[in-house]
């Protein structure tokens, strides 16, 4: 919802400044972390020791990196010819100083399963950062209330988990341990540094290539993809991870788990980005105004992506929980390879070919993905397709029935589409599947009754 005002407020090229930033943020935080947080969760036996080593490597690489991003944030300005960059970075980045003091913390509350205490964590937090960043939209401080959102609402979050979690760091540091969990860890942030370098590439590419105002339209349509499906399977992930990790020695639980999340999680995903995809430009017009009707398009191809993110996700997470972080490096520099290819091709061809060539990626990343994970637990490719072709189809088949039905609808307010279509849409597309009797639906109407927990564990 703040996004949204803030998108009414702000421009698209205000956006775009931030989104040039992207890769070096998201680069950072992932060498911050260095990997041992996951390492924290999926390691059987672990003590205080553990934890306060963590901490420290977390709060020194943290400082560590800050410095390195102060000095050369003007080269950063000069790659982009946006001189405006360099106090973006140098403020920017104080958020790696800030996330350092939480992140043993998340891992702690999650290694204990305390997922609604993250969430209650997570609440006000975003109010907090979201409400100082709309106030200064409105007062004229264009692109400094979103550095304002990111660094308030981290702030927030990070004094709220060390009131939750009552833990303090030990003055002690274990380099042994340290080691042990580098050993998992280290693969893992490798992993995340060539994930973050490729996917953030279109950005960067977008950014030194095209206008900043094609850099707005880009990001802000990856966003609304990003946002619902990274939202509920990182929410799902923070469960998944421990739970499997938990039974990491019994495949079959794992199989019989695993089907049933990839199932739940596309069941609901995929027919909202189908149903957001044929209803893009009234949703766009009405929701962020037609400033940002350019970025059309790019929302409706990048749909497409939206219905893989879990899935590309969720199978390398069966992977990670089994400990074989270093087939997710192989995979990782299989899967980018080809990205780098597709990326290289496309740029004579304009944004739109680069998007089209994100998407194509993307469900080849899966194909990778559901290939290894059946290598691993023995659920292959070919059985996840069968267990998930049903939802697809029916999902496509309800996307078509709003397109027609749309298309009555041209001269009504683009409220009225939204409301009838996304209304028609999804009563036809929960009515079909409870006709067809679908596992997912099923289950999810036992859940709701039962109140019992998602995971057999």
């Amino acid at each position: 919802m703040v996004m949204i005002v803030l998108a009414r407020l702000l421009t698209p090229e205000i956006f775009g400044l931030i989104g040039m930033l992207m890769i070096f943020i998201q680069l950072s935080q992932i060498l911050v972390q260095a990997g041992f947080n996951q390492a924290l969760i999926q390691k059987k036996e672990i003590d205080e020791e553990d934890y306060s080593s963590v901490f420290w490597i977390n709060l020194g690489v943290s400082l560590l990196i800050y410095g390195i991003l102060f000095a050369g944030a003007p080269w950063i300005s000069i790659f982009y010819e946006q001189p405006v960059l360099t106090k973006l970075t140098r403020v920017l980045s104080l958020v790696f100083i800030i996330n350092a003091f939480s992140y043993v913390q998340e891992a702690r509350l999650t290694r204990e399963m305390r997922f609604k205490t993250l969430t209650i964590i997570h609440i006000p937090s975003t109010v907090i950062g979201g409400a100082l960043s709309v106030t200064m939209a409105l007062m004229d401080y264009g692109v400094w209330s979103l550095i304002a959102l990111q660094i308030t609402t981290r702030l927030a979050y990070t004094i709220q988990i060390w009131f939750y979690a009552k833990w303090k760091p030990l003055l002690s540091f274990n380099t042994a341990k340290a080691k042990t969990l580098f050993s998992f860890g280290g693969k893992l942030m490798l992993n995340g540094i060539i994930n973050t370098v490729f996917q953030n590439s279109y950005l960067v590419v977008i950014g030194k290539f095209f206008p900043v105002s094609a850099v707005g339209y880009y990001q802000y349509a990856q966003k609304l993809v990003k946002v619902p499906s990274s939202t509920i399977s990182g929410a799902l992930y923070r469960v998944a991870f421990p739970a499997f990790s938990s039974i990491q020695d019994d495949n079959r639980r794992l199989r019989e788990n695993f089907k049933k999340l990839i199932q739940q999680v596309t069941f609901w995903l995929c027919p909202t980005f189908v149903l957001a995809g044929v209803l893009a430009e009234p949703l766009f017009s009405f929701v962020l105004g037609k400033q940002w009707l350019p970025a059309v398009p790019y929302f409706q191809w990048l749909c497409a992506m939206g219905i893989f993110i879990p899935l590309n996700q969720f199978n390398p997470t069966m992977i990670k929980s089994k400990g074989h972080a270093g087939l997710l490096v192989k995979m990782e520099i299989l899967k980018k390879t080809i990205m780098a290819l597709g990326i290289i091709i496309a740029i004579p061809f304009g944004v739109m070919a680069l998007i089209i060539s994100q998407v194509t990626t993307f469900v080849m990343a899966y194909i990778i993905n559901g290939y290894f994970t059946g290598k691993v637990i023995g659920y292959t490719l070919k059985r996840q397709v069968k267990d998930l072709i049903v939802i697809f189809l029916l999902a496509i088949t309800a996307g078509l029935f709003v397109y027609f039905l749309d298309q009555s609808l041209l001269d009504l307010a683009n409220i009225f589409r939204l409301v009838l279509g996304g209304t028609m849409g999804g009563a036809f597309y929960i009515l079909i599947a409870r006709i067809l009797k679908l596992n997912p639906c099923l289950e999810f109407v036992k859940i709701i009754k039962n109140k019992r927990n998602f995971f057999k564990i």
